[in-house]
């Protein structure tokens, strides 16, 4: 029984203990002493008055006493006692009630605004999985509830700094480590400074310059630094023009590149630079993922509001547990490619996905029937009207 009582006790003396406890009590104290020194002053000042009409109502009801002195000191003194002891109980019992319900409403107040004081100092120390009690009604409910949004938002970023800190060293470990390989085979005699070995040293060199440009433009697209300036533009010329650059890097890895043209009339509302960035990370991907001797496809398959593109290859597709999350920082459909020389930098479909969502557009992945994968995005169609004129352009964003 002593066991239960100091438990409930213990939450309401910690409450008492600390200063904003003291500060609400002191509160209510004060309120208390106010409005009782206002009653009192007021009923001095006003008691007289209501005194002489009383004692004038008793001398219209017996004239014989309206001029006796001694009655009216007596009936005076007599009101002002009473008076004042109803105003000294009132006050007490003011103040009995005032500390109840005082510290009642400290306890739902000051407890939860102390677990939150404690819980914000772990979350600063860096203990981001701290959580309140969102057990309280009203504000204080609603507060508890915003700061644990807070802290899980706090955790996820703080996992994903750790993540990436970890993927971005060991991205950049993979090209190093080759690096001071090719160099300590040069200082030991093995290698020789031909063709073959600079060219070797231009792949790791071209790898850490694309991983870091990719970073690069990670971080402006994050920070909002990275300009987007959608307009109507013929599809066919702008997938023609990534598909024509591409070309003699499929030719060299022995894989077929394929697109078929549109009519001229199929327009969409992109940034043509942007628009050949996220083109070109879908084509990269397929190519590295695609083997000697396979192929891959390029379609625009326009519908009336929207212009939908699609990048098909025949590698070996992306597995089912992993699927949108490929879109996610340094997350690769196969893992095992990434010490090859062909890899990309592990952030190119985060960047293409940004560039998609930010022209008004989605991107997905779908399996292929077969084996491969479909990577495909939409983009707002460019309606002409009559003068030639797109119907509507989307705003500039940062």
């Amino acid at each position: 029984m002593s066991g239960t009582r100091s438990s409930r006790l213990g939450p309401l003396a910690a409450t008492l203990r600390s200063s904003l406890g003291w500060r609400l009590v002191a509160s209510y104290l004060v309120v208390v002493g106010i409005a009782t020194v206002t009653a009192f002053t007021a009923g001095e000042a006003i008691a007289p008055v209501f005194l002489d009409r009383h004692l004038e109502q008793m001398a219209r009801l017996d004239p014989h006493r309206r001029d006796d002195p001694a009655m009216a000191a007596d009936l005076s003194v007599q009101y002002r006692r009473a008076f004042t002891s109803s105003l000294t109980w009132a006050f007490v019992a003011a103040a009995a009630a005032t500390a109840v319900v005082g510290v009642f409403v400290t306890r739902r107040i000051v407890t939860p605004l102390l677990a939150m004081d404690v819980a914000s100092r772990k979350i600063a120390s860096g203990r981001y999985d701290e959580r309140l009690d969102t057990g309280a009604v009203g504000e204080i409910g609603a507060v508890a509830r915003s700061f644990n949004t807070m802290a899980r938002a706090l955790d996820e970023s703080e996992s994903r700094r750790q993540q990436l800190v970890g993927d971005l060293a060991h991205e950049i470990r993979t090209p190093l480590s080759n690096l001071r390989g090719y160099l300590e085979g040069l200082e030991d005699g093995v290698f020789e400074v031909d063709a073959e070995t600079t060219g070797a040293f231009r792949r790791q060199l071209d790898r850490l310059e694309r991983l870091v440009e990719d970073l690069s433009l990670l971080s402006r697209l994050d920070a909002g630094e990275v300009a987007v300036r959608p307009g109507a533009h013929a599809a066919g010329d702008l997938v023609s023009t990534s598909v024509a650059a591409f070309g003699p890097r499929f030719e060299e890895r022995g894989v077929t590149l394929g697109f078929d043209a549109v009519a001229p009339s199929v327009r969409v509302l992109a940034d043509p630079a942007r628009f050949a960035q996220v083109l070109e990370n879908l084509l990269g991907n397929a190519l590295r993922h695609t083997p000697s001797g396979g192929s891959v496809e390029v379609a625009v398959l326009p519908t009336p509001s929207r212009v939908r593109l699609e990048v098909r290859d025949t590698g070996a597709g992306v597995p089912p547990e992993i699927g949108d999350a490929v879109f996610r920082r340094f997350v690769r459909g196969d893992a095992a490619r990434s010490a090859s020389d062909g890899v990309g930098s592990g952030i190119g479909l985060t960047i293409a996905k940004e560039l998609v969502e930010r022209q008004g557009g989605e991107i997905g992945l779908e399996g292929r029937v077969g084996g491969g994968s479909v990577f495909w995005f939409t983009l707002p169609a460019a309606i002409e009207t009559g003068g030639g004129r797109p119907a509507h352009r989307a705003p500039e964003r940062p």
